[in-house]
């Protein structure tokens, strides 16, 4: 089958990667809401320990993104996958034959690690083979993957645990991470450095509008360095961003109850997120090329400003209606953002380091969901939800700044 650099969006490689990293976010959502279920069912602890439970997979991820990226760079796409499934595999093993707290806790560093690297390994793979011109759109039906997991990947862990028990939970995972393996092996995976070859001018532009540099690319700490300088702007944006979805989904229901908004039925505050989820995925299929027509600066700084509009009026909302337009709101601006901020931060980057960028940048996501949460719980016991809302979405208007003056190479280099 003709790889994804051949065929772009349009080809069956493409999707077949989109495919495997939904099956990938689909354990991913699926074993988070089990482990509240078996503390208590199955293991004593609380609702604290769950969420510290939880809340390994997180940390886990950010200093795995950073090691796949470099890997990655280093050895290619595929040695990494192989082996970060291996390693998830292993960890829902792990606790598939013995459950208790200790095994749950390593199962869940290990699994959350090896999880968090098969992703960046997929999205290395998106940003090092398609062609320039389509990169926007690519990443934005990419990122549907992250959503389509959300939605299914909780019913059926809910499911497989009422059916079935604990125990199944972790074996279909593992299938499951295995599937998404053999699924990449269909298709053509980029070479490592790079996968065009490298040039014998000083800088050229090929069909696909990279630039090719002919120098071998810095290593040791100045390489990573030079890596950081090219993320850091980007990726500063990315932790305010992303800090603010995690409020969100942390303290919205919470907010929302207190306000009156009851938290079930077709109008309750839990189904505020399915308007949010649905706008996330119909803008990018309505609007997924938006990126690469305008340019990912001027899609940024409008969709910082549309997540800023929709945080203040979800920190206003006192009815189903406003919170529904809130959310839609923020749900429009995060739809382009993460795919023009993913170009801002590697598309200047040499070729064979673009992968230890991609890492850094998906840490600092990562880094930028746990800050939320945090930071967020201590400010409302100080202004309380509705203005903590104002206060980020405050903190998003100001990151718009980091952008000023920004260029891109896009519209030089087609």
């Amino acid at each position: 089958m003709k790889g994804v650099a051949e065929t772009g969006t349009r080809g069956a490689a493409f999707w077949l990667v989109v495919i495997a990293a939904t099956v990938g976010n689909i354990v991913n959502t699926s074993n988070n809401p089990v482990i509240a279920q078996v503390i208590g069912n199955d293991l004593e602890g609380n609702d604290a320990l769950a969420g510290f439970l939880v809340s390994l997979s997180a940390f886990a991820s950010i200093a795995a993104m950073l090691i796949a990226g470099a890997a990655i760079d280093r050895f290619g796409v595929r040695p990494v996958l192989v082996a970060s499934t291996t390693i998830a595999v292993v960890g829902l093993v792990l606790v598939a034959i013995a459950l208790t707290v200790p095994t749950l806790g390593a199962s869940r560093v290990i699994v959350g690690g090896g999880n968090a690297a098969v992703a960046m390994a997929l999205t290395s793979w998106i940003v090092a083979e398609v062609p320039h011109h389509e990169r926007g759109k690519a990443l934005g039906f990419f990122g549907l993957s992250v959503w389509v997991g959300l939605a299914l990947g909780p019913t059926i862990g809910d499911a497989l645990y009422r059916e079935l028990g604990q125990q199944a939970v972790w074996i279909v995972s593992a299938l499951l991470q295995t599937i998404a393996l053999a699924i990449t092996f269909v298709t053509r995976a980029p070479r490592p450095n790079g996968h065009h070859p490298v040039v014998n001018a000083d800088r050229e532009s090929t069909d696909t509008g990279e630039v090719q540099i002919d120098a071998a690319p810095i290593r040791g700490l100045a390489g990573w360095i030079a890596v950081l300088r090219e993320v850091a702007l980007p990726g500063t944006v990315t932790i305010a961003a992303w800090a603010c979805e995690a409020f969100m989904v942390a303290f919205l229901i919470q907010h929302l109850a207190k306000q009156g908004v009851a938290s079930g039925g077709i109008f309750g505050a839990a189904n505020v997120f399915i308007v949010f989820a649905a706008s996330v995925i119909i803008t990018r299929l309505a609007f997924g090329g938006l990126t690469d027509k305008l340019g990912p600066v001027v899609v940024a700084r409008w969709a910082l400003a549309m997540v800023a509009a929709g945080m203040v009026t979800l920190g206003l909302s006192n009815s189903f209606a406003l919170a529904a337009l809130g959310a839609v709101l923020v749900g429009v601006g995060y739809s382009p953002l993460y795919p023009a901020l993913t170009i801002l931060a590697t598309e200047n980057l040499d070729p064979r380091r673009r992968s230890t960028g991609l890492g850094i940048f998906s840490a600092l996501t990562s880094f930028g969901h746990a800050l939320g949460s945090l930071i967020g719980g201590y400010l409302i016991l100080v202004i309380g939800e509705g203005w903590t809302f104002t206060a980020l979405a405050g903190v998003v208007l100001l990151s718009i700044l980091l952008l000023r003056g920004r260029t891109s190479t896009s519209a030089a280099l087609r």
